[in-house]
């Protein structure tokens, strides 16, 4: 299935489209946080500002864009989308050239828009192309093969943009990228559209309040949405985070935040693989609470680890007691270091507490990638046919309403010092638990398999 025509075109489609906005979101956000003299509150502000700008558009254009794939040939509109990204990256390209953060978070909302109107077409496309049996499977690769893009699109964001003309080089591999998934659109195999007598409603309020109503008419459909808005909002804040944990928590070189990017989009990626394997011999439904437990566990790890390593003095002539030298004992060397100074990569490995953080986000990415595979390929299946793009396109809405809400309250409670950056990890966490207990009723849900 996976090297056949009619999904590994689509496969390359949107593998560059999501590197490429990984890229560019991650060089911005390296950029913002070590090369233009923010201060860290100002920084980690316009970290989580960068996230909200890149879904602000699902809000008013999801909707038409759900219509416009159930309406008209999905694959026209394909390349159509990848035409539209390709012209965009052309001013980005610029931008990068002169280092200016501002117009580049201009451009990241037009990216995003770009982004609200392929959504709907990728999750529409799978059961539109795939058999019914392969449902499963084929969230399983877009969910691994899209955290791949974001590991290599991290690695390169966060990479590129400290090398030498480092601007330049970053906005012409972003050009590049745009390039490659237009070949790959071009090669999508033409098909008839769903609902073409559906009449595009012009009004974007009464639209996106239509899809929604549809969608929260159906309890197993809301249970799905639901809960992959929770994924979504969990994904974006350890994402957003992770510069500013590194920097400020870690005391890390920028050289670890790729590093971190990779963890955690490995583990979505193992934990979305794992679950297509186990869905070959058993129900995957019933796991799904048990995943987001699991995953409350770990993020709480993280952030007790997190604590651990911060509870390191800054200044090294403070003396310790007892009690701390024990506690300290798995920090060993980061007493010795003077306050101010990074850690490198290499150095962090000495130190036991690292692993622990490492193995933590892993862990927890796993899970979530494990438990948001059955619920793409449930809302797709429960869907009706002639109306998959917009549901899909109900479910974007929710999530980035989700994921909107969630940076911006982290961010305010981070700005006037209600919480600390791993303080975040404790909020996650209760989210995860509370929709483990809210997907408790689908759980006798089944999908279709071989």
């Amino acid at each position: 299935m996976f090297f056949s025509r009619r999904f590994f075109p689509f496969f390359l489609t949107f593998f560059f489209g999501a590197f490429n906005d990984n890229l560019f979101r991650n060089a911005l956000v390296i950029m913002i946080s070590y090369q233009s003299g923010y201060s860290s509150g100002t920084a980690n502000a316009l970290s989580f500002t960068a996230m909200a700008l890149l879904m602000l558009p699902y809000f008013p254009f999801s909707a038409t864009a759900g219509q416009l794939a159930d309406k008209f040939p999905r694959h026209k509109l394909f390349r159509a989308c990848k035409i539209m990204e390709f012209v965009l990256m052309v001013p980005v390209f610029f931008a990068f050239l002169r280092g200016s953060v501002w117009p580049l978070l201009a451009l990241l909302f037009f990216m995003g828009t770009q982004s609200a109107l392929f959504s709907p077409l990728k999750y529409a496309y799978i059961p539109q192309m795939l058999e019914e049996r392969e449902l499963l499977r084929g969230n399983a690769y877009v969910n691994a093969g899209t955290y791949i893009a974001v590991i290599f699109g991290a690695v390169l964001g966060n990479y590129l943009i400290t090398v030498p003309h480092g601007g330049f080089v970053t906005g012409a591999v972003i050009l590049l990228m745009a390039a490659l998934g237009l070949c790959g659109a071009f090669l999508i195999p033409d098909m008839p559209p769903e609902s073409p007598a559906l009449r595009i409603d012009p009004n974007i309020i009464r639209a996106s309040w239509d899809v929604l109503r549809a969608v929260f008419r159906d309890k197993v459909l809301t249970h799905c949405v639901i809960g992959l808005s929770t994924f979504w909002m969990t994904a974006a804040l350890y994402v957003s985070l992770l510069a500013g944990f590194c920097k400020d928590v870690l005391s890390a070189t920028p050289h670890l935040v790729p590093i971190l990017y990779m963890l955690f989009s490995a583990g979505v990626a193992i934990g979305s693989v794992a679950c297509q394997t186990i869905g070959r011999r058993r129900a995957v439904m019933p796991l799904v609470s048990l995943a987001l437990v699991v995953m409350a566990f770990f993020t709480l790890d993280l952030f007790f680890a997190a604590r651990s390593w911060t509870h390191v003095p800054e200044d090294p002539r403070t003396l310790f007691t007892v009690g701390e030298i024990t506690a300290l004992t798995t920090l060993s060397e980061a007493t010795l270091k003077a306050p101010g100074t990074l850690f490198t990569v290499g150095e962090l490995l000495r130190f036991p507490v690292f692993w622990r953080i490492a193995a933590d986000l892993v862990l927890l990415a796993a899970c979530g990638g494990f438990y948001s595979v059955p619920l793409n390929a449930l809302l797709q299946h429960k869907a009706d046919p002639q109306q998959v793009a917009r549901a899909v396109a109900a479910n974007n809405i929710v999530n980035s309403f989700a994921i909107a809400l969630g940076t911006i309250v982290s961010a305010q409670l981070m700005a006037h010092g209600i919480i600390s950056a791993v303080g975040v990890f404790v909020l996650v966490a209760a989210v995860n638990f509370l929709t483990a207990l809210y997907l408790l009723p689908i759980r006798t849900e089944r999908l279709p398999r071989k």
